[in-house]
């Protein structure tokens, strides 16, 4: 594990100076683009906190002044003449901010990394020792100030080295309905955060990738699992579409031909891949090899219908063994299809294969993988009893379905890539490999059936709690042998539209994969909302070991509030939220599902259960606080504009809540053929409702926003009001 083992003085200790020095920021002639961007960044820093204008120059540091020298001695000479052999041992993460006296008297400060990524890490590091708050929206500045030299002697090494965010994946309420430019200024602040990759997930009916197979040719271009979003008409908050009929990713609008937006597909993909590039970070590509969009069907007889939220793609039916020639070949064909799309990928990230069909080959999978690598006394039988008897949700039957496939799954990966040849980029250069989503049973023996040189990136479960309660699962990944990242929920989509915090269980998370030299972490979400606070943790926790849930949100909201005392508010605040979320896990996991029907559901009849009316007491709750906080003095730029988007947002779960009770209560009525008790509670769900999205509307900042509003339109709030009109007609009656 990497440590924070070089930990030195990390004391700012002014040195006032009698008025504001002239200042340079020195770059080498020969910096990469990513330190020249760096140095521009510092500049902006300094302007904001400082007030004072620095220049850029090459090479050399004035004699006078103030000099700033950004980059490392293999890129900067200035550097390397001020620092010379005591730069210290640091790896292409470690950063580096010390500050200098020259001989002349000169005050200098390097700011560096052992790479140009670390680099930018460390005047971003240097700029939150100064006072700025990073989040993933924008930053917040402290007020201007009057220059003090700052005395730093820091070499930061990360504990956790993959630090990595998933973009793109699926639903409106998602990164699916963002737009290049959206992309370009989120990646932008993450890598000011120190994320160092970026995993874009994409599922075989979306638009990123032509391929041909045995005369078929590739044809689906799909957004949402092809859902139509209308966003006219009776659509509550119908403005903030401005005039558009319906909801659509900005980089697509108005494309109709499969062409037209592979097109555009390819170009999105490209421009996250090529900025992602740009700050230092790599990326991965995460996608099911094993299901292909249904014109494949020709090409690949006996397939079978892969049964998701729909039935959009095929896979292997229950006549194709593991080993099926031209199911292979298949494959290999979309595999290589995305390499030679987007030779920048860095990473190829592979979702383990589950096919019921494919369970009656687990015997022989297993005894194929015991041939290629001992085994040792573990055994089938064993493993299936690990899977049915633990505490997740896949247990039971559904847990040995889960290891059965698992074993076959594994099997058919390393036959395709042991031999290194499918992950070949044009240049010749191999993609990394990692397996995603082995199952936990997998564990103590992972190192032995994972295709050769490949990584890890786990999904234990569907939620931080639910992981927490089995986190003994993660002690038994030989993680010294195994490179293996943890995937982290921020918010689920069962859960939903609602909003949701869980940084109590990822901070547990955290310290355990830390303890156990685990790589990193990769998030999981949908809609950004709330999530500032469990980000900001993420990004200091991954560096600093004695970071806290409760000194990460006293570290970011007491920067941006400028006092203690709305930040203790808030943490009383989100720990409502926290508990609303933890409460919707244990109680109801597919409450808030963005589906069609996901509204209706609630319409039988009977009383709310206990663990809504705490759910709704919490979120009550939370509310307050943000309000309360309202009154405070912020003097950050945009602080109480987002407390405010926040508040707003809070409605949202108060009034849906009460739409979700009001629902209930009318079906109640209308089983007892009180239909006038039933028409004045379906109003009252319509009319929460519809507030309930408009207080959305009144803040919404991007597409995830947008993206909500457009899926409670179109899947409750249309059908709450169609189902009104039958009320109305079997009143009537």
């Amino acid at each position: 594990m990497i440590r924070h083992a070089l930990a030195v003085s990390l004391l700012f200790l002014p040195t006032s100076l009698a008025a504001a020095p002239t200042v340079s920021v020195v770059v080498g002639s020969k910096a990469p683009s990513l330190e020249l961007d760096a140095a521009g960044e510092l500049t902006s820093q300094w302007k904001k906190v400082f007030g004072v204008t620095a220049g850029i120059v090459r090479d050399k540091a004035p004699d006078t002044g103030v000099a700033v020298l950004v980059g490392s001695p293999t890129t900067n000479p200035a550097v390397a003449n001020a620092i010379g052999k005591t730069w210290p041992k640091i790896t292409d993460q470690g950063l580096v901010i010390r500050s200098l006296k020259t001989p002349s008297g000169a005050r200098t400060l390097v700011v560096g990394g052992g790479s140009p990524a670390a680099t930018f890490w460390a005047v971003c590091e240097l700029g939150h020792r100064l006072g700025v708050r990073y989040t993933f929206r924008q930053d917040f500045f402290p007020p201007t100030r009057p220059f003090q030299f700052p005395e730093f002697n820091i070499v930061e090494e990360p504990e956790l080295r993959s630090r990595m965010w998933r973009t793109i994946n699926d639903f409106a309420i998602g990164p699916e309905s963002w737009g290049l430019a959206e992309h370009r200024a989120f990646i932008r602040q993450l890598a000011k955060m120190k994320f160092n990759r970026i995993l874009i997930s994409v599922y075989a009916w979306q638009p990123f990738v032509d391929y041909k197979f045995r005369g078929v040719q590739r044809q689906t271009a799909l957004h949402w699992f092809g859902d139509v979003l209308k966003v006219d008409g009776d659509t509550p908050g119908r403005a903030v579409f401005k005039g558009a009929k319906i909801f659509e990713n900005p980089d697509f609008v108005g494309l109709t031909t499969y062409r037209q937006k592979v097109a555009a597909g390819k170009k999105l993909m490209t421009g996250v891949i090529d900025v992602s590039h740009s700050l230092g970070m790599t990326v991965g590509l995460s996608t099911s090899v094993l299901e292909f969009p249904k014109e494949f069907a020709a090409a690949l007889p006996g397939s079978a219908k892969v049964h998701q939220l729909k039935s959009l793609t095929i896979g292997p039916g229950p006549n194709h063994k593991p080993d099926d020639p031209i199911l292979g070949r298949l494959i290999s064909t979309r595999i290589r299809a995305f390499l030679k799309t987007y030779p920048g990928l860095d990473a190829l990230y592979v979702s383990v294969p589950e096919f019921p069909e494919w369970n009656a080959h687990a015997e022989t999978a297993w005894s194929e993988l015991n041939r290629r690598r001992s085994l040792g006394d573990t055994t089938l039988e064993k493993l299936v009893a690990s899977a049915r008897n633990r505490k997740l949700i896949a247990k039971g039957d559904r847990g040995e379905a889960s290891i059965r496939g698992n074993v076959v799954g594994m099997a058919f990966f390393c036959r395709l890539f042991d031999d290194g040849k499918l992950l070949r980029r044009p240049d010749g250069s191999k993609a990394e490999l990692v397996i995603r989503q082995p199952d936990p049973a997998l564990f103590p023996i992972l190192d032995r059936v994972l295709p050769n040189g490949a990584a890890t990136l786990n999904f234990v479960d569907y939620t931080a709690r639910r992981i927490t309660e089995s986190k003994e699962l993660l002690a038994q990944l030989p993680a010294k042998k195994v490179k293996a990242s943890l995937i982290m929920t921020l918010a689920d989509d069962n859960v939903g539209v609602l909003a949701q915090s869980t940084t109590q269980h990822i901070d547990t998370l955290v310290q355990e994969i830390r303890k156990l030299g685990w790589d990193g972490f990769s998030t999981r979400y949908w809609v950004p909302g709330e999530l500032d606070s469990t980000v900001h943790y993420l990004s200091r926790a991954s560096w600093e070991p004695k970071t806290t849930r409760v000194s990460a949100h006293h570290d970011l909201w007491e920067g941006i509030l400028g006092n203690r005392a709305g930040s203790e508010r808030l943490l009383i605040g989100w720990n409502h939220l926290e508990d609303a979320t933890h409460t919707l896990d244990k109680n109801a996991i597919g409450f808030g599902f963005p589906v069609p029907g996901m509204f209706l559901k609630h319409n039988n009849p009977g009383e709310t259960p206990k663990w809504f009316t705490d759910v709704n007491d919490h979120y009550t709750q939370w509310m307050i606080e943000l309000y309360r906080v309202q009154g405070a003095p912020i003097h950050r730029n945009g602080g109480k504009q987002l407390l405010f988007y926040y508040a707003k947002r809070s409605e949202f779960n108060v009034a849906y809540l009460a739409a979700v009770k009001a629902l209930k209560a009318a079906a109640t009525a209308r089983k007892a053929k009180d239909l006038d008790t039933a028409i004045e509670q379906m109003e009252t769900a319509m009319d929460q409702l519809n507030g309930a999205i408009t207080s959305l509307a009144d803040v919404a900042q991007g597409q995830s926003d947008r993206g909500l509003i457009a899926t409670l339109a179109n899947f409750a709030y249309r059908p709450l009001v169609a189902e009104y009109e039958k009320l109305l007609d079997e009143a009537d009656q």
